[in-house]
């Protein structure tokens, strides 16, 4: 059933929530969280309300990525497991366009042909409606047979609704059940799975990262059933994955991102334990921590005999910002959370999305190599943060500079950011500015596009809003060297663009 042919509660009898009147709340359902089915394609400056004005030196395109169910889902929908929808602002010279398109994965199209959404609805059974997936069950029986896993499985429950890839000219919408899913990086149209040249179907995170000196790219898999739990890629400047290292992990866990160093590898496995029955019960994973927390190191090139685990106390984290080395110490920094956030029922949701259970708190974590003690510091305390981002042109080196989507202080109860922060960590000592949003106005990750050398912030940042007060969305552009000041540009898309995840900016070429 589409969306259209459902009847909706009302919130405080104002907007109105995608949300079936038969269901169980569902938060997931409800406010800028709720899908839209319009794919859109604006191209007239009339189409936009803009205020300000767009600099003229930002050219390239902003994307965001994030869940849309195109379908109704069963009553345990949770927010991450949505059909994808890019969103993009194509900017030049001061001009805009803007289009939103489903990532039409196999995913999508089975369940388009269905009519209803067919996979984690209401459980998660292969084996259902073999009538869709067809052949695709007799590859499923044999991966199992001859791997021990389900690998092939992968590309039939791609959603692609997480992050975005920029690499060898190439867009790709990620999802870290499954391998990279192809668009075109003006039209938005579906391309299809990447298999670096070597047929690869496994699962591949949504938060890879590409070596700015090497050009190679650095990635891992985690498994919710089968063998290896943890596996980590190496792929080269031309596309080949050139290795693939199983790693021991203790458990089944649900591993988001990690990070790398000029020389290592950095995993940390937390004890979010993975399992098909949290999937039936609409949440991917569950918190075990007596299962205890360990950070698996290894050479950056994949060397299974360099692989070395550390223990540390349980906690979580879903976003690291980046590492670098310092002598025989590693330091990564990441949003560390007492216990996995956004595993729980409806209510506790709520309560570590609005009521500031369980916040994220900007880390420290300090590995030394020689002892094997692992230390953390909290770097900024005094409010929660998620969605670090940083100049990627640092990435595993050492670096001073964080923005993170905050909470300034205005009252969260339709969003969870209503603002984003600045974060300078140099000569001991952590300077934080924040950029508060107007009342009823909530944003999330801030993309950091610079125009200065590296290390610096010259440059500007761009962050997707949701202004609750008219139901609509716009695209805010802030010089990043004044974290404190009003907005340069605003450009108003006259309609909402529901909460994403994460996001990408893309320069075009001269």
């Amino acid at each position: 059933m589409l969306y259209s042919d459902v009847p909706r509660k009302t919130i405080d009898g104002k907007f109105a929530s995608l949300h079936p009147l038969d269901m169980q709340p569902n938060m997931f359902l409800e406010g800028n969280f709720a899908p839209v089915q319009a794919e859109l394609t604006l191209s007239d400056r009339s189409n936009f309300d803009i205020r300000g004005k767009i600099p003229r030196d930002l050219n390239g395109s902003f994307f965001r990525n994030g869940p849309n169910p195109q379908f109704v889902p069963a009553a345990n929908y949770h927010w991450f497991l949505g059909d994808g929808m890019v969103h993009a602002f194509h900017l030049q010279k001061g001009e805009v366009a803007y289009r939103s398109r489903y990532v039409k994965t196999p995913t999508w199209e089975i369940e388009r042909n269905a009519g209803k959404a067919v996979f984690f609805n209401g459980g998660f059974n292969p084996l259902a409606n073999l009538q869709l997936i067809g052949g695709n069950i007799l590859s499923l029986l044999g991966g199992l047979m001859r791997r021990g896993n389900a690998d092939v499985f992968t590309k039939l429950i791609s959603k692609a609704n997480t992050s975005l890839l920029s690499y060898r000219e190439q867009l790709f919408a990620l999802v870290e059940s499954s391998p990279p899913f192809a668009i075109d990086p003006f039209t938005l149209d579906s391309t299809g799975f990447e298999d670096f040249g070597d047929q690869f179907i496994a699962p591949f995170t949504a938060h890879p990262k590409v070596d700015p000196v090497t050009g190679y790219l650095y990635a891992f898999g985690y498994r919710v059933s089968g063998q290896p739990k943890l596996e980590y890629y190496v792929i080269n400047p031309s596309g080949k994955i050139v290795a693939r290292t199983a790693i021991d992990a203790p458990y089944h866990a649900m591993v988001h991102d990690f990070v790398i160093t000029r020389n290592y590898a950095i995993l940390p496995v937390f004890p979010a334990v993975a399992s098909l029955a949290a999937i039936k019960r609409g949440r991917i994973a569950e918190w075990k921590p007596e299962q205890g927390a360990c950070i698996f190191v290894l050479e950056k090139g994949g060397d299974k005999s360099t692989i070395r685990r550390f223990e540390l106390p349980a906690c979580y984290v879903y976003h690291h910002a980046n590492a670098y080395e310092e002598g025989k110490t590693l330091v990564f920094d990441g949003v560390r959370y007492d216990q996995v956030p956004l595993m729980g029922d409806d209510n506790t949701c709520r309560a570590e999305l609005f009521s500031g259970k369980n916040p994220g708190v900007l880390t420290r974590f300090r590995l030394d190599l020689t002892t094997g003690k692992c230390s953390e510091t909290p770097l900024v305390g005094d409010r929660p943060m998620e969605f670090p981002v940083i100049d990627h042109r640092q990435t595993g080196e050492m670096y001073e500079r964080v923005f993170a989507a905050t909470l300034a202080g205005n009252g969260i109860d339709k969003g969870v950011f209503d603002g984003h922060a600045s974060v300078l960590m140099a000569k001991g000592k952590v300077k934080t500015e924040t950029t508060e949003l107007p009342a009823g106005h909530y944003g999330g990750e801030p993309i950091f596009v610079p125009t200065g050398k590296p290390g610096t912030a010259k440059g500007y940042i761009l962050n997707l809003v949701y202004n609750s007060n008219d139901d609509r969305s716009y695209l805010a552009i802030y010089d990043a060297e004044k974290p404190d000041k009003r907005p340069l540009c605003e450009i108003g898309v006259g309609s909402r663009i529901p909460y994403g995840f994460h996001g990408l900016w893309i320069n075009r070429k001269k």
